[in-house]
């Protein structure tokens, strides 16, 4: 058995906030970076009709249930993969379509399956989380490690990913799991992913802070061998208010 790279990308892309000026560079990047698998955070029908375009020999989740047009999407490269199966597991978002989104895939011409997760944690900036003090991305993080522990089968090589909106114990507590971030395994410093400059807009005044907030993870059957923030634009513009998170894994 020969191993198998994969260049994955988590991304949060923002809504359709400023999409008349972002929609060239979000396509650029597709295009450009063109990643095995791709997994999305606050995706919107416009934007998923402009990735469907950017990347024809890509292929995604079809699903009945909302969320899968209007909160997350997972995309991957129809050459090296085919779906098995897929589902949503509720793991205690508070936004309404918000789910642990996952498919598995099978390897192009071998028996081995890659499971892939994604999810959007709640803000920070909550109402409920504000008042109370109380940070709802511990429970989530927990049902998320709950779900794929049941889901994912022994040996088999699982990622998970996404908008995590903290920088502290979904990081922790994925790792006490057996889930390592991509930079943590390669013994390189985290680079904030929020916000984009300038493509943000944030005004002189307005409250800002940089933080690493997306994140891609692993378990031991996938073995970092690189991870980036990539700084993209198309002209002045970014993509998104946030930066992707770019890694690439051996399995």
């Amino acid at each position: 058995m020969h191993p198998v790279r994969l260049s994955i990308v988590t991304y949060n892309i923002w809504n359709t906030m400023r999409w008349d000026v972002r929609e060239s560079a979000l396509r650029q990047f597709a295009e450009l970076f063109n990643p095995d698998i791709l997994c999305l955070q606050e995706l919107r029908a416009e934007t998923q009709a402009c990735l469907d375009e950017a990347m024809p020999g890509h292929t995604r989740v079809h699903d009945g249930f909302e969320g899968w047009t209007s909160e997350g999407t997972i995309y991957w490269n129809r050459t090296y993969f085919s779906e098995v199966e897929h589902g949503i597991e509720d793991v205690g978002m508070l936004e309404e379509q918000r789910r642990l989104f996952w498919v598995r895939l099978k390897l192009t011409g071998q028996d081995r399956t890659v499971f892939v997760g994604t999810a959007h944690y709640t803000y920070q900036g909550h109402p409920l989380e504000r008042d109370t003090g109380q940070s709802p991305r511990i429970e989530q993080t927990r049902r998320t490690i709950e779900a794929m522990q049941r889901l994912v089968f022994e040996d088999e090589p699982a990622v998970f990913m996404g908008d995590l909106n903290d920088p502290v114990h979904p990081v922790r507590m994925m790792h006490e799991a057996g889930y390592v971030n991509c930079f943590s395994a390669l013994g390189i410093p985290t680079v904030p992913t929020h916000p984009a400059y300038p493509t943000t807009n944030i005004l002189p005044g307005a409250r800002s802070t940089q933080q690493t907030i997306d994140w891609i993870f692993a378990n031991k059957h996938a073995r970092a061998v690189a991870a980036q923030v990539p700084h993209c634009y198309h002209g002045d513009v970014a993509p998104s208010d946030h930066w992707p998170v770019l890694a690439v894994y051996e399995v």
